[in-house]
Parts: C-alpha cells; structure tokens; sequence
C-alpha cells in the first residue's frame, strides 16, 4: 500500500533544530543539486509523520475504550504512544502474545514497537515531506518553482516582563529575581502557500490489518483532508491542508468495531506486554 501526498501550508511552519540566541532555528538537510553543490533545505521528518500517525491511533485506541483518567501505568501509555521500550534482558519472547498483538492492535505491527526484551519492527515506511523547490526537483513528482530560500520566513516575538501588568501587585519587588524578564524572541520558518511532498508505504511483509489501519490513521491524523505539522502547533503553527495522488478508504469504522469486539483481550494485552 502506498499514499502520496502533498501538503500545502495554510500557517507558517516550524520544525526545530535547536536555537541561536533567541531565535528558533529550522531544521534543514542537506541535497546535492545537479551541479554538485549543495543546499540545505527545510523538511519535516518522516519520525515526526509516524509520531503524527501514532498519537492520532493511540488516541484512538483510548477513546473508544473509554479510559479514565489515571487508569493506565505509565508503561501501558508509552507503549501506545511512543511504541514503549525495552524493560528487561535475556527473556524468552512470547511469541502467541506478539501475534496475539498484531491481530487485535494492528497498530503495533505497523508502526512498531518494543516490550520486555523484545523490539519489533513496523511495517511502515515513512518518508520525510519533502519541500517542494527546485532544490529537489529530483526527488519529486510535480515540477517545482522557486528556491528553497524563497519559502523561508522568519516570525517574531515578545514575552512579556509581568511586572507591568496587574499581577505584578502579587510580585515581592524587594526579591533578589526582581528585575525585567520581558525578551524578544524570532522563529524561522515556512511561510503559509509553501507545499511539502511525502509518501507512505508498507513493506512486503505487512497484513491487510496493518494496510487498514494506515488508512483509518490517515483520516484520525488528518480528519477532512487538514492537518497539523511540526512543532508550535497549539500557537497556530503548521496548518495544512493535505491532499492524496489517489483517495484513501477511510477505515476507522473497521478499527473502531475491532476495538470494541475485542476490548477485553485487547486491555490484557496492553498489561502483558508492560508487565
């Protein structure tokens, strides 16, 4: 199965690569042009597309189980969102309970994950988005217009020193941290228009279980064809809108009917495999 996509930002965008100063910096990579010479070009990782596709599945998971608050180990809710980690050495694998896994929770087959003393690999491939310049003109299937450095922006911005505003009556002002915090801040980014190039696929090895549920996460992660990409997405950052080469079934009634035929299993499962 394969889903290619192009996202075309409606909001300016940022994925990080640390700071300089005050100023955010995006993260870039670095393509050799037909000339041989190189540029560095802002792209969005495929980790944080899987990571997009997790967090929409394990959500997910949880919703139509109806968990409480505080009702999960802090094992049980790593496994489902970050794809959990390695807690023992040298133990035997289970192997009925890892197939038992893939059946009913599908997502861990497709996106991988590790338990006990055991990694399993996905069954994913995701490719980072690619910018859509002429700087990668080799790698995408649409004609590209304008240079990387034509979709770059930068943004700026203040936070504040609170002790001009009505709270500061709260503020010890004889204190040794008295003294003004206000800091002007800037974020690089891509401009709201730029379009973004990705692709999915799974590998030979995986199950109609595993196709069905990428196409049910495509519509979780991005519901009506919108999407949110990279970092500072709860400041409005990384709007999208995404379109597909080719329409994707929306399988999340399938998941959604898995889920629920097979919730007790599928809550013993989740424990056996962070016990």
């Amino acid at each position: 199965m394969r889903i290619e996509y192009t996202a075309t930002l409606e909001s300016a965008f940022h994925h990080g690569a640390g700071t300089s100063g005050n100023t955010a910096r995006l993260r870039t990579q670095e393509v050799i042009r037909e000339d041989r010479s190189l540029a560095h070009v802002p792209f969005l990782s495929g980790n944080s597309v899987r990571h997009g596709l997790r967090n929409a599945l394990a959500w997910h998971v949880a919703k139509t189980l109806d968990w409480e608050n505080g009702s999960r180990s802090k094992g049980e809710v790593t496994l489902l969102w970050s794809g959990g980690g390695i807690t023992k050495t040298g133990a035997q694998a289970n192997l009925e309970l890892a197939r038992r896994a893939d059946e009913l929770l599908p997502m861990l087959g497709l996106l991988g994950y590790a338990a006990g003393s055991d990694i399993v690999a996905g069954t994913l491939r995701a490719s980072d988005m690619i910018l859509v310049c002429e700087e990668n003109q080799s790698r995408l299937p649409m004609v590209a217009e304008g240079k990387a450095a034509y979709f770059r922006g930068e943004e700026f911005g203040t936070r504040h020193d609170l002790e001009g505003s009505p709270v500061a009556r709260f503020m010890d002002m004889f204190a040794q941290e008295s003294g003004s915090s206000q800091m002007i801040y800037s974020v690089q980014t891509l401009k709201p228009g730029t379009a973004l190039y990705g692709d999915l696929m799974t590998d030979v090895s995986a199950s109609v279980a595993h196709e069905k549920t990428l196409a049910a996460a495509w519509h979780l992660w991005a519901p009506g064809g919108t999407v949110f990409l990279g970092a500072k997405t709860a400041t409005g950052y990384g709007r999208a809108k995404i379109v597909t080469s080719e329409p994707v079934p929306d399988e999340t009634p399938w998941l959604t009917e898995l889920v629920l035929e097979n919730r007790v299993e599928i809550e013993a499962i989740v424990k056996a495999l962070t016990a």
